[in-house]
């Protein structure tokens, strides 16, 4: 399994925070920016191995010559955008894959910078509440960083496969109810899915898995798609709640405004294949779909 470590910053605002109608493009954005500021070297990475050239590139603009000639890299880092509405305080999360975990202290240093040089529309300003892991399977909660600043714990080592799997065995024989947080952009043969189909959406999520354990793992996890996908096909939808958002993030590289869209929501799966479970799992912490980065495709799982 790829090592998911998962960290929530939560914030106290200065002024108040726009984030607009796509929250995690603003924060990515607002990242990159600080993180450019501080680190960047200017240099371009085209291989996985070169983080030390620029550690910036590596994490939000590498281009691995030997993957697909550096086209559609998934990144070692991810957002979680805030859920509730704009507020004095609120939080928002980070994920980490395989060795991009080596990149946190530098990644929090930048959040302290965003608060200075603010985010969203107005450019609101804002300072560290606290600072906690949070374990991408069970939610529990650890206090790292305190409102003073200090450390008050350590980083907790991620889930293993046999969490995993034991995990994978609470769910199995049940309906499964997963819950699109944030729109999941899925393309199957060219084209946009409309609805949640688990074959289309579990399959992005192996080849996302595949990629992220080729590109930033030391063990990349053997996945085995031609015995995963068939049982994929025979999960039919028993309810389902999911609904369309339109939304729209901007591409630096390119210089213009992009879709984003997809379906979020509920939906209710007949009982998974428990061979499904583990890698569904997962896929909490690494996300599907397209546009991760930016905060798409964040899920939770959960019996019902």
């Amino acid at each position: 399994m790829i090592p998911v470590t998962s960290l929530e910053i939560h914030i106290q605002a200065d002024a108040p925070i726009d984030l607009g109608g796509n929250p995690g493009s603003a924060l990515r954005g607002a990242l990159y920016e600080a993180l450019r500021a501080m680190y960047d070297t200017g240099a371009s990475v085209h291989s996985r191995h070169a983080a030390g050239d620029n550690p910036v590139a590596w994490l939000l603009a590498l281009e691995d010559e030997e993957t697909s000639g550096g086209k559609d890299v998934p990144r070692p880092i991810a957002v979680r955008p805030p859920l509730a509405a704009p507020a004095p305080r609120l939080s928002f999360g980070l994920s980490f894959y395989g060795r991009g975990r080596s990149h946190i202290p530098l990644v929090l240093s930048a959040i302290h910078a965003m608060g200075t040089i603010g985010v969203g529309r107005g450019r609101g300003g804002f300072h560290i509440a606290r600072i906690e892991a949070v374990d991408p399977l069970t939610g529990q909660a650890t206090l790292l960083i305190d409102e003073g600043g200090s450390q008050v714990g350590a980083l907790p080592e991620p889930p293993g496969p046999d969490d995993y799997r034991q995990a994978a065995q609470r769910l199995a024989g049940k309906p499964l109810m997963v819950t699109f947080l944030t729109p999941a952009r899925i393309v199957q043969h060219g084209h946009l899915c409309q609805r949640p189909e688990l074959r289309p959406w579990f399959q992005r999520l192996l080849e996302r898995t595949r990629l992220i354990g080729e590109l930033y793992t030391d063990a990349p996890p053997w996945v085995p798609f031609k015995e995963l996908l068939p049982l994929a096909d025979q999960v039919a939808i028993r309810r389902d709640d999911t609904h369309w958002v339109e939304m729209w993030s901007g591409s630096r590289r390119q210089g213009a405004m992009r879709p984003s869209s997809g379906f979020a929501g509920q939906v209710v799966y007949e009982a998974v294949h428990s061979s499904l479970l583990p890698w569904l799992l997962l896929g909490q912490g690494l996300q599907v779909g397209k546009n991760t980065v930016k905060g798409c495709g964040w899920y939770r799982i959960e019996p019902q």
